[in-house]
């Protein structure tokens, strides 16, 4: 059983632990189990329930209600909330296609999910299967671990099918002229899901971007130098995995004080960079709808007006 400290789960789930603390003394909260010294720590299911909690409190619910849930009704809250969420940004067909991933990721259905995804590519395209299709299904799969309701076999068979299908849809593009702009994507230090890289890369790589990908658990430490060598326009990175937004915050900060000149992208799955508060070069992009926004307005704006200055 792997355990965690408090100050791990501060950082993974962004509840500070004076907070867990005080939960834990009023509303008798995931009490933590204790070591022979009496120092706490938290097993993998206790970290599930406080992200759990975590997700209902940024929308909107108050600690002394969630406290009062059982753990089925803290899941089916969990579920409920994201249901309205998904309802809201999607329409039937997507929802239904959706639903039908996540059929084909718990019995391992590898030829169910190449007919959805050939359907869908067929109907909309390959950017808009990765928007509409995808990425909703890959939040949704960050829920579903959540609430326990897949396991890490389940999770690396699809991503193992999703990623094929991105690798070969960016191979078919071109690569964009030596004078376009250059993007250096990168996953930091204990983030290690490059599925999100390549998202973002075949977004790129169709606005004729050039690409600088780093892969995973980059040392920030080694970007300074490799910057002085590629003099990238855009930095962009990802936080994918259940970090905190204490752990993300801190991160940015860093990074835009190394590099202040540089405009900075982060992007990654909602939830975890909601409360991120971010220095002035950097931009929090949390959906590939806002990618593409920024690409094809802001991205043109701030381009023109360095020409103009």
């Amino acid at each position: 059983m792997k355990t965690y400290s408090i100050r791990d789960i501060e950082r993974l789930t962004g509840i500070k632990a004076h907070t867990l603390r005080m939960w834990e003394q009023r509303y008798n909260l995931l009490v933590p189990h204790r070591t022979d010294t009496n120092i706490r720590y938290y097993d993998d299911h206790q970290l599930k329930q406080l992200l759990n909690v975590s997700l209902l409190l940024a929308n909107g619910y108050k600690i002394s209600k969630v406290s009062a849930f059982s753990e089925e009704e803290l899941v089916e809250k969990v579920k409920e909330t994201y249901r309205l969420n998904e309802s809201s940004q999607s329409d039937l067909s997507s929802q239904i296609q959706i639903n039908g991933l996540v059929m084909a990721m718990l019995d391992f259905d590898e030829v169910k999910f190449e007919k959805i995804f050939s359907t869908s590519i067929l109907r909309r395209g390959v950017e808009r299967t990765l928007i509409e299709i995808i990425f909703p299904f890959l939040n949704r799969m960050s829920i579903m671990w959540r609430i326990g309701e897949m396991d890490s076999g389940q999770e690396h068979f699809m991503y193992y099918l999703i990623r094929q299908k991105i690798i070969v849809a960016i191979d078919a593009i071109p690569i964009a002229p030596d004078d376009a702009e250059k993007f250096l994507l990168f996953l930091p230090e204990q983030e290690y899901r490059d599925i999100m890289i390549l998202l973002y890369m075949y977004l790129l790589k169709t606005r004729d971007k050039r690409i600088i990908n780093l892969g995973q658990d980059l040392s920030i430490q080694n970007l300074k130098s490799i910057c002085e060598v590629t003099q990238p326009d855009v930095l962009m990175t990802f936080f994918t995995s259940p970090s905190s937004s204490i752990m993300a915050q801190q991160y940015m900060t860093q990074l835009s004080g190394m590099f202040p000149e540089k405009r900075i992208l982060v992007s990654g799955y909602e939830d975890m960079l909601r409360h991120l508060k971010l220095p002035v070069n950097v931009k929090k992009l949390v959906n590939l709808k806002e990618f593409i926004q920024y690409l094809d307005t802001e991205f043109i704006s701030e381009r023109s007006h360095r020409k103009n200055a």
